[in-house]
């Protein structure tokens, strides 16, 4: 079977404000895109940066993320799409038989908003026969601290071997192809499946 892991830059954060308590509110966005992987502004205290991608703007357009998940459904038996708790919508309607799972990450960078976000869902969708109750049983849930150093955005190993036992990969069996190869993390723990 064909699988695929997808970590795309982020969907834009979006905002309503309000500049006047009499006016009308706007909505901002704020790039994530840009941010990591493009030539939009960071600060000091940002982790280390990602590899530079001029394309990255095109991460901004919620169609970008419409478009991957159309993607995935088209060439690919079984797939997972890592994205944020508010970029969730960017790929609404999912098809019926995927899920959600969640990243859950005790030590998760801390935002500038009130609320500490600990978690990033994974979309999956299992490649249909693998849906049964053979096989491994997998938690839908995942507590992993993300990588100390390195890569921005990089997915700890144990994020990897998760999604792939939800997939029900099987490496003697399957073509594993992970679509934003950053880090190479993906690579690397799939490669320790094989030993």
């Amino acid at each position: 079977m064909r699988l695929c892991i997808a970590d795309p830059p982020y969907p834009p954060m979006f905002a309503e404000r309000r500049d006047d308590p009499e006016g009308p509110v706007r909505l901002t966005m704020r790039s994530r895109a840009r941010r990591w992987y493009g030539d939009g502004p960071r600060s000091a205290s940002d982790a280390a940066a990602a590899d530079f991608h001029p394309e990255a703007g095109a991460w901004d357009d919620l169609t970008t993320h419409r478009q991957l998940l159309l993607q995935l459904v088209e060439d690919f038996d079984g797939w997972a799409i890592a994205t944020t708790q508010d970029g969730l919508g960017a790929y609404h309607p999912l098809p019926v038989s995927a899920r959600v799972m969640v990243w859950h990450k005790p030590n998760g960078i801390p935002g500038g908003g009130r609320i500490l976000s600990r978690w990033e869902p994974v979309i999956l969708y299992v490649p249909e026969g693998r849906r049964d109750r053979d096989g491994e049983r997998v938690a839908d849930v995942l507590t992993a601290n993300p990588p100390a150093r390195g890569f921005a955005g990089a997915k700890p190993a144990a994020w990897t071997r998760w999604v792939l036992a939800a997939l029900g990969y099987q490496p003697d069996q399957d073509t594993l192809v992970d679509l934003f190869p950053g880090s190479g993390a993906v690579a690397a723990a799939a490669d320790g499946l094989l030993l």
